[in-house]
């Protein structure tokens, strides 16, 4: 067969909103929001100068069923931009942005194939030769829960067969379980490549006999969206074997440092401590790096960290480090120095709270039931879900702070 080069994105949500910037001036929250087009933009670059083929994108080009008009507009440049240098671009459209959403109608140049509400075939044609053959569907409503893939079925003889699909593989959490399938059902469906989005960090979930990619997202734009997101340019070779390469596209970048107080002494050693591993974080990069900074760990810090107003106070430090830095929060979750062991065998309140904490780490029944009793918290359609690690931690945190508390009193 021919060698193909192409270019594999998904999830850009093109105008969503970048959250986590309340100090940020006006200039750059305008540039934040601003990030996911400007991804796009990088994307488009990176297609001409690569002299990708073609561009496949595999769903939620925007970030909601009622698209903005500047997130349309944007889009069309750029296809026009790809129109230009004849690169054809295939997509599809997701949960965010499904056909029955407004703005669907909104004329992209004849470059672009969409593929409609039922499974559809497209050939990549060059210099009168089909090289390539593009597989997808969109969806026709916001929620899909049927099976898409079942229904994919590769164009016999194809040199080389792509599915693009916009569904949660291996009912991954974080992700609502649209289109629902395995990866042993799209390995056995006979295509070469599974271009998939939804999910938003990248990885391979395949490699033999077919490639199953996630490319994530495009623009991080929140704090469990950090390090570099983008595309991945894919080059198959003669014999039908691809060779990927990921393409950072982030405009902005979100970090989350952290830190204990095990060690540090004093409120200087904590601050210079916070500064250079934030300088770290944005050193090598031309972006803002937005970042979470999370202090854990039991010393004699620690009550110098209870004072009202501190972690505000922390933040702006972290703020004010480099003109690249932007401070999202700083978050407290550390302990007093005691010692635990003497005052868990205590007939006291203390002693009490530090038995209840010791089991709800070690009991499993009583974590059930603490899973259970602040599930409703996690409804909402934008929280991830709570896990074993999470709810370790916030028993900890909060035995803490009773300890505390009842030192206070």
């Amino acid at each position: 067969m021919e060698s193909l080069r192409f270019v594999h994105a998904a999830d850009l949500h093109l105008d969503s909103p970048f959250r986590g910037v309340g100090d940020a001036s006006t200039a750059l929250k305008d540039r934040l929001q601003a990030a996911t087009l400007g991804a796009l933009g990088r994307i488009v670059d990176h297609t001409i100068h690569s002299k990708a083929d073609f561009l496949v994108i595999a769903g939620d080009i925007y970030d909601s069923k009622d698209r903005s008009l500047r997130a349309l507009v944007s889009f069309r440049k750029e296809m026009e931009r790809l129109a230009e240098q004849n690169i054809p671009v295939y997509i599809v459209h997701g949960n965010h942005d499904p056909l029955n959403g407004w703005g669907s109608g909104f004329k992209l140049p004849p470059n672009v194939v969409t593929f409609g509400g039922r499974i559809d075939s497209e050939p990549f044609i060059r210099r009168g030769r089909k090289v390539a053959q593009i597989t997808g569907v969109s969806y026709l409503e916001e929620r899909v829960t049927d099976n898409l893939a079942c229904s994919f079925k590769p164009v016999y003889g194809a040199p080389y067969s792509i599915a693009v699909l916009h569904a949660n593989v291996g009912h991954q959490s974080g992700h609502a379980d649209y289109a629902p399938t395995t990866v042993g059902e799209l390995l056995s469906a006979g295509f070469h490549y599974w271009a998939l989005g939804h999910v938003h960090t990248r990885s391979i979930l395949a490699s033999e006999p077919a490639m199953v990619v996630y490319p994530g997202n495009t623009q991080g734009r929140n704090p469990r969206e950090s390090g570099p997101r983008g595309c991945y340019q894919v080059d198959v070779d003669s014999f039908g074997r691809a060779h990927l390469e990921f393409v950072d596209t982030s405009i902005a970048r979100w970090a989350h440092i952290e830190f204990s107080i095990a060690s540090l002494g004093t409120m200087d050693q904590l601050v210079d401590a916070i500064a250079e591993r934030a300088r770290q974080e944005a050193s090598g990069f031309e972006g803002p790096t937005v970042i979470r900074c999370t202090i854990r760990g039991k010393g004699p810090l620690h009550r110098d960290l209870q004072r009202d107003e501190m972690n505000k106070e922390l933040a702006e430090i972290l703020g004010s480090i480099d003109r690249t830095v932007i401070s999202e929060s700083v978050r407290i979750a550390t302990g007093p120095e005691l010692d635990y062991e003497s005052l868990v065998r205590t007939e006291t309140m203390i002693g009490d709270l530090l038995k209840l904490s010791e089991m709800a780490l070690e009991d499993s029944d009583m974590r059930e039931r603490l899973i259970d009793s602040i599930a409703p918290l996690f409804k909402r359609k934008d929280m991830p879900g709570l896990d074993e690690a999470k709810l370790r931690e916030w028993i900890e945190r909060a035995s803490a702070m009773g300890v505390d508390l009842l030192l206070e009193a």
